[in-house]
């Protein structure tokens, strides 16, 4: 993966003279209340009626704000009164209706009972799609030949790691501020830089982290503001003219990224992204962008996903990266935020030949687990030239680079167009698309789970002529002999009104499988499409197309016709916690593959088991942080593996934590397999374990851990501060949820790595002495459970929850 970040429910750190106790096992989280937040109520309300764009100003809004502000009021108190040391960090009421709160990790439960609280979500954690030429998109086409109509007067908000304002990219030669701005940390802005924002976590303490900008660290941002909205014609120092989407544009600073991550940049956490997601919002950015992004968990507890739909419900356009991840995951590798419904996820194309060709890292659809079909467009990703701090230019890949170039895109179109609503701009930009192929000599368009609409066409997207409602048909998991059907509403968009030819251009198909359209539709009005599946698995994709005198628009579809087996196998309830063991020996296989993610074998993760299976079944009867399972132990020669899945259906991965891989990208095995699934904040419910094989022959036994909720550490303690010369060092290491993971293990001596050995038995560490001199020395224990192998979402507290470290001292005599 090259965006997951490390996360938990909780974060904390065991031990001995180093953190304090207090400071190591806080952690943040959002707190949400009853009432829905006033984008949402404004949505379905007859009192507070919807516009294009929600007025923040207007009595009604600022008064039911001033309600749940006041609400706010009276939980915040009974929070503080219920938990001494909580702290209030931020205040939701546009996107959200709740509080973010930093306490100590065994609080959380009590947290949930306070009366008025009805949702408490953990902390994700967010991180910048590394790495992409700017090209045409045909946006110069609706410029005008004086620029006026170049983005003028609208706002892009830039969701990331901070904008080098200074950057010669960014002049504000030109620009006059609006009435009302600059905002937020003034020396951070310009008349082209509106608004300078940071949102930190809790534990860091940096004045670097309170900055719009950190130098050095701030490259990300910096480089996808520019691909949005850099300004017309800027030279670089070799002497290339650059020009950004919509150059004329505004920009908007909202530093979510604050946490150094190792090699990745700067990081950010669940309550800061929706923290800049709100201020965006209340500022009145027209279009947000956020080039970052993290594993899909159940959209219902996605926060930051939420947010973003309730941005769209307030009239701001939400563009999210799609992620970059094809090429380790295959389809089912879209990532969160991108993955919510109004949302316009992003794919990366490369455009520098003569045909446009996907980027071979874009990632596919559908979502892994909302099962949507994304991406929703597509936009330039390979090679792309923009700012970077120090007023210099440089090119970075990946689709973080094809997202902002649809932000430029929607902002000329909201300043064409102001009269369209966030749905329809992204009607326009995907149904105005253009095929994008395999190869730059292939003839063949690649599926819509890799291109969505296809290819952004910024000058077809300005005449639409109709908009579509929903965008794209996500049909989802479908079984023989069923016949589900969508509707798509129809609306004129200027002459578009009148009777369209409707035909089906199927790019995949499973033998016996249909999907069928009238032969005209009539605008405005609604037309159905139907997939009548056959017995054959695949997927059912392609374009509805709608033809008016030679002019073509396409609306994308998907299904998966799936014969799962899953559920007609026997199954064995685990009721709780604990060690077991398991056997597939003398057993039958029925299952050969898993999805989604459909195809980890880049990171070594076998994707055909013809061995038999063994199932063991969980009912959640709560909502939870996480949930996972570890093989301790196999039978030698045995290839047994287990996966993750919701109950009766081994098409529905609990998504990337179902599969074998430790996917902590603080641990020294990220991207590696590991013998560990695991759901991340799993909603209740039934869900499947699955052990299976790769071969008759290589079937056998396994001992395995299953745990829930597990927030906490490894308790970790020194038994022999003082021995003989030669003697055995020995360190207790226990673990009451997910257990201690030996290959966590790491031990140095005076500064020096040695070797040591677990027990998983008696829980303890041992450690050779033969090699050291008599007197004292300095010991230092890393170690962590198997929940860590899990930890991609971070709670607001130290990078790894789920280790603990010992510091002490021994002595040899």
């Amino acid at each position: 993966m090259r965006w997951g970040l490390a996360a938990a429910v909780c974060a904390a750190f065991s031990a001995v003279a180093a953190l304090p106790a207090q400071a190591a096992n806080r952690g943040e989280v959002i707190a949400e209340l009853g009432p829905p937040p006033l984008a949402r109520a404004i949505a379905s309300s007859r009192v507070l009626k919807p516009t294009a764009r929600l007025d923040l100003a207007a009595p009604l809004s600022s008064g039911y704000r001033a309600d749940l502000a006041r609400a706010q009021t009276r939980v915040a108190q009974r929070v503080r009164a219920a938990i001494p040391g909580a702290e209030i960090r931020w205040r939701y009421t546009v996107t959200l209706n709740g509080l973010a709160v930093v306490l100590p990790a065994r609080d959380v439960a009590r947290l949930r009972r306070i009366p008025g609280v009805v949702r408490v979500d953990g902390n994700s954690r967010f991180v910048a799609q590394d790495t992409a030429n700017v090209t045409a998109v045909k946006a110069p086409l609706i410029w005008g030949p004086d620029l006026s109509t170049a983005g003028q007067g609208v706002k892009i908000g830039i969701i990331d790691d901070g904008i080098d304002q200074s950057h010669p990219y960014f002049a504000a030669q030109g620009f006059v501020a609006p009435a009302g701005f600059p905002r937020g940390q003034k020396a951070y802005t310009t008349g082209k830089v509106l608004v300078a924002r940071s949102f930190w976590p809790p534990s860091l303490k940096t004045a670097a982290a309170r900055q719009p900008f950190e130098t050095g660290l701030s490259a990300h941002g910096t480089h996808v503001a520019g691909i949005a909205a850099g300004d017309y014609a800027t030279r670089t120092p070799g002497g290339v003219s650059l020009s950004g989407i919509a150059p004329r544009a505004y920009l908007g600073n909202y530093k979510v990224y604050s946490r150094p991550d190792l090699g990745d940049g700067l990081n950010g956490n669940a309550p800061e992204v929706v923290a800049g997601i709100e201020a965006a919002v209340a500022d009145g950015m027209d279009v947000i962008n956020l080039s970052l992004g993290e594993v899909e968990i159940d959209p219902r507890r996605d926060v930051v996903a939420r947010a973003l739909d309730a941005a769209a419900a307030a009239g701001v356009i939400p563009v999210a990266a799609a992620g970059n991840d094809f090429a380790d995951f295959g389809h089912g590798s879209i990532i969160s935020p991108s993955t919510a419904a109004q949302a316009i996820s992003v794919a990366a194309a490369d455009v520098s030949d003569f045909r446009p060709t996907i980027s071979w890292f874009s990632s596919a659809g559908p979502t892994p687990v909302s099962l949507r079909l994304k991406p929703d467009v597509t936009a330039p990703g390979s090679d792309i030239v923009s700012s970077l701090p120090g007023k210099q230019f440089g090119s970075l890949d990946g689709t973080s680079m094809a997202s902002p170039h649809v932000a430029g895109a929607a902002a000329l179109l909201v300043q064409r167009h102001p009269d369209w609503t966030v749905e329809q701009v992204k009607s326009a930009l995907v149904t105005t698309g253009s095929p994008v192929y395999a190869t730059a000599k292939s003839t063949v368009e690649v599926p819509v789970t890799r291109e969505g609409g296809g290819l952004i066409d910024v000058s077809a997207a300005d005449q639409p002529l109709l908009f579509t409602a929903p965008t794209s048909l996500s049909f989802g998991l479908v079984r023989p002999g069923q016949a589900p059907a969508r509707s798509l509403v129809l609306s004129d968009a200027g002459g578009g009104a009148g009777i369209w030819s409707a035909a089906i251009d199927a790019q995949s198909s499973p033998p016996g499988t249909t999907v069928t359209v009238p032969a005209t539709a009539t605008i405005p009005g609604r037309l159905a499409v139907s997939v009548h599946a056959g017995a054959r698995e695949g997927d059912a994709q392609g374009f509805v197309v709608l033809t008016q005198n030679g002019v073509r628009r396409r609306v994308p579809f998907w299904a998966h016709v799936e014969t799962p087996v899953l559920a007609k196998l026997p199954v064995t309830r685990l009721t709780r916690p604990g060690t077991y063991t398991g056997n597939v020996s003398g057993r039958v296989s029925r299952i050969g593959s898993y999805r989604y993610p459909d195809d980890p074998s880049g990171f070594g993760v076998p994707t055909q088991l013809d061995g038999p299976e063994r199932v063991f079944r969980i009912k959640l009867g709560r909502a939870a942080a996480n949930m996972g399972v570890a093989v301790m132990a196999r039978a030698p020669g045995s290839t047994i593996t287990p996966r993750l899945v919701y109950a009766g259906d081994e098409n529905r991965l609990t998504g990337v934590a179902g599969l074998p891989l430790d996917i902590n990208p603080y641990s020294k095995r990220y991207d590696t397999p590991a013998a560990v699934v695991g759901a991340i904040a799993p909603p209740a419910g039934t869900y499947d374990l699955v052990f299976d094989s790769r071969s008759l022959d290589t079937a056998g036994r396994c001992t395995f851990r299953f745990w829930v909720d597990d927030l906490r550490p490894p308790a970790v303690r020194l038994l022999t501060p003082r021995l003989a010369a030669g003697g055995l060092l020995r360190i207790r290491a226990i673990d009451a949820g997910a257990g201690v993971d030996p290959a966590s293990l790491a031990v140095t001596v005076d500064g020096r790595h040695v070797p040591a050995a677990f027990a998983s038995t008696s829980g303890v560490i041992v450690v050779s002495t033969t090699a050291l001199a008599a007197g004292r020395h300095r010991l230092h224990v890393g170690v962590a459970d198997y929940q860590e192998t899990k930890n991609d979402e971070n709670r607001g507290g130290p990078s790894l929850p789920n280790t603990a470290t010992l510091n002490a001292a021994f002595s040899i005599r």
